[in-house]
């Protein structure tokens, strides 16, 4: 029986549900001594010390209660910044079943993207006035100036098209013509029935008729009404109502757009773990009853593969060498240091077939690796990819339009992306300008980095 996981707004309401309630109990359990007039100030303290809140779940006592945390992770060249709501009981010694964990990505609103969108056009055309100023005073060369020239045309073509779907948008949801005639088609349908109330009011007061007053209700009732209703939210994407306790009056709050209607972000959100309602932990007959085993937290997303270490590590000087058997092992390639096996054990399947392809590439990975990790110091970030020595960049261009960069994996990751997104990658290179070598180091680290993703790399921890 699989459990269906409940929406994105689903968890995040049950999420600051719980966190409400926890928070508000304690604050209800501080107020008591706080307000507790038989306890001298150092008692007070001495109480509030001894305070141990419980688990929403579990109601187990502890000295967190319930965990509730909020941690911001930074985007990478893979993907956007998000942060991770978690909430899990507090008995670190034996926790609940508790376990809500949502990753959110970073908002930001259509109105500021637009702006940010038009100034950044402007700017890549003020690059081409620039260049234009210069050729003329004879600053640069034509050539320079030319290649600059498309190079800035490009991003502006690019921009222009992601400003247009931006405006589109804003169009659809705040600016929507096709919303404005409806409203006013409804505003002249509530005049006219506001109108006919009048004119029944003023008949049952000429004629002392209590069936105009009865009609003038039934046209408020079943047709003014609806359509005041359909009038408000039309011209209003959100309502309010809040209470001030403090004065005892609500305040009305209208604003012509949903925040959610304009907000956007570039992040997948995701429901990771959700697990609420206490259950049973099953026990076995007879079973004797164990001392909780203690559990230490970490911070780390990251899974944690708990591995016995040798009893004595023996850092070997200068390199390690090793040459691969090939037609040998599981994957029909062996080696013979034990280092070399281990890092080749852990790769992905499709980064092995890549390599089995490019063995010069494959021995260049395996040495840089394998020395990094046994020489590097402690906190050792993992091995990265490393380039191809036979990789041509910058790349042919075949007759089907696809670019050939001379590495099959390298094309494949390439040639995936959208047009104005490969059009862009061509142009990260440094021009030295005096030679006019170019120095294609960005567009190499881009391209490792495709093809860490498309193997299943990671971010090359192992």
């Amino acid at each position: 029986m699989t459990t269906e996981i409940p929406s994105i707004n689903d968890v995040l309401s049950e999420y600051f549900r719980l966190k409400e309630k926890f928070e508000h109990q304690n604050m209800l359990n501080k107020r008591k001594i706080i307000n507790n007039t038989n306890l001298s100030k150092r008692e007070k303290r001495a109480e509030y010390l001894k305070l141990m809140p419980k688990c929403v779940n579990c109601k187990r006592p502890s000295r967190n209660g319930t965990l509730f945390t909020n941690k911001f992770v930074p985007s990478d060249e893979n993907i956007d910044a998000y942060r991770i709501l978690k909430a899990s009981c507090g008995v670190i010694a034996d926790p609940c079943n508790l376990n809500i964990q949502v990753n959110l990505g970073q908002y930001e609103q259509l109105d500021k993207m637009i702006n940010d969108t038009r100034k950044e056009i402007i700017e890549y055309k003020n690059k081409i006035i620039d260049d234009k100023n210069k050729l003329l005073f004879g600053l640069i060369t034509t050539e320079t100036a030319i290649a600059n020239f498309e190079t800035n045309k490009d991003y502006i073509t690019n921009l222009t098209d992601i400003y247009e779907a931006y405006l589109e948008k804003w169009n659809e949801t705040i600016e929507n013509q096709q919303k404005k005639v409806e409203l006013d088609e409804t505003q002249v349908l509530i005049y006219e029935n506001i109108n006919n109330i009048k004119e029944c009011i003023k008949k049952m007061n000429a004629t002392n008729n209590v069936q105009f007053a009865v009609d003038a209700a039934n046209i408020y009732q079943n047709v003014l009404n609806p359509l005041l209703i359909k009038n408000r939210q039309l011209k209003y994407g959100e309502n309010n109502v809040f209470n001030d306790d403090m004065t005892d009056s609500c305040r009305l709050v209208q604003k012509k757009y949903d925040i959610d209607d304009i907000t956007y972000t570039g992040y997948d959100n995701k429901v990771v773990s959700y697990d609420v309602g206490l259950k049973a932990k099953p026990k076995t007959k007879g079973e004797p009853k164990k001392k909780p085993l203690m559990i230490i937290e970490s911070d780390s997303d990251e899974p944690q593969n708990i591995q016995k270490l040798p009893k004595k590590i023996q850092l070997i000087p200068g390199t390690i060498d090793d040459e691969p058997i090939i037609g040998k092992g599981e994957d029909e390639i062996d080696w013979n240091e034990p280092e070399y096996k281990n890092l080749w054990a852990k790769l992905p399947i499709k980064l092995k077939e890549a390599f089995k392809l490019n063995i010069d590439w494959m021995k260049e990975f395996m040495n840089k690796c394998v020395n990094e990790r046994i020489n590097s110091p402690p906190g050792f970030n993992g091995c990265k990819l490393t380039t191809p020595p036979n990789i041509v960049i910058p790349p042919r261009i075949m007759e089907n339009g696809q670019y050939d960069f001379g590495v099959s994996i390298y094309n494949e990751a390439f040639n995936k992306l959208p047009e104005t997104l490969k059009k862009m990658y061509l142009t990260f290179y440094k021009e030295e300008p005096e030679t006019k070598e170019k120095d294609y180091t960005m567009l190499e680290d881009q391209l490792n980095s495709l093809v860490e993703k498309e193997v299943g790399f990671g971010r090359g921890f192992f």
